[in-house]
């Protein structure tokens, strides 16, 4: 994160942290807005396909960063999840924020989903932090898969790794919008080393045809090295539920 780095020099020349991050780099955090992702999707999905669209999702969670005096950003109480076909499956793109967005893109055969990239951003006192992933035999369901049954997850970014598992957790239905749906429910545990470190993991819980979360529940406490200042600490958490599976168009 750029703007840290030039942040921690200045705080190495003597200046207090708070009065740094306060009139030097302000943090804000407005909202993604419905509007902007709707706007968005229909400039560059004007034929959409069948799952395509802008799907809301009730939301609860918040982000935080632990440097020049600290920062925390709490999701509001509607995000979104926009869904465009891809040749060789789906992309999911979640938007909590301006500056804050997750992207799956899943490549889907009749025997399985697997995620082939997944794009993180976060912005914290005016730097924007974008990392992408290309992932390698990261199957996220199986047809007929069993309880229990587990996979490897295997992740790599310009800077960093991420490997670990992803596994089975059973079938259960999901209350969306008052109807039950039946749910797959699977668990991606990934160990992340390089710059950064920590522990990232997502609940998600998957439609019959394991392409649309019904809900989603992400956690991550990563850490990064910041120059004079030592470890950046960065905690996510978040649960996110389907209102509707009929998407905005």
């Amino acid at each position: 994160m750029t703007g840290l780095v030039v942040a921690a020099a200045v705080v190495a020349a003597g200046l207090a942290a708070a009065w740094v991050a306060g009139l030097l780099f302000p943090d804000t955090a407005r909202p993604a807005s419905v509007e902007d992702a709707l706007r968005q999707f229909r400039e560059r999905d004007p034929h959409p396909a069948k799952l395509d669209g802008v799907y809301l999702y009730a939301t609860r969670g918040e982000e935080s960063l632990d440097v020049l005096g600290g920062a925390r950003h709490t999701y509001p109480a509607t995000t979104t999840i926009t869904v465009v076909e891809v040749p060789c499956g789906l992309r999911l793109i979640w938007s909590a924020l301006e500056g804050r967005s997750t992207t799956w893109t899943l490549c889907t055969t009749a025997r399985a989903a697997e995620l082939q990239q997944l794009e993180e951003v976060h912005s914290f006192f005016g730097s924007t932090d974008q990392t992408l992933y290309s992932c390698t035999g990261t199957v996220l369901r199986l047809a007929q898969a069993a309880i229990g049954e587990t996979s490897p997850l295997r992740c790599r970014s310009q800077h960093d790794t991420q490997e670990g598992q992803v596994r089975v957790v059973g079938s259960t239905p999901v209350d969306v919008g008052g109807v039950h749906v039946s749910a797959l429910r699977i668990r991606t545990t990934a160990h992340v080393t390089g710059g950064d470190r920590g522990t990232e993991t997502v609940d998600w819980w998957l439609d019959a045809h394991g392409e649309l979360p019904l809900e989603l529940v992400v956690s991550s406490v990563t850490s990064r090295p910041v120059p004079v200042i030592g470890r950046a600490h960065y905690r996510e958490r978040a649960t996110l539920r389907l209102v509707s599976t009929k998407p905005l168009r």
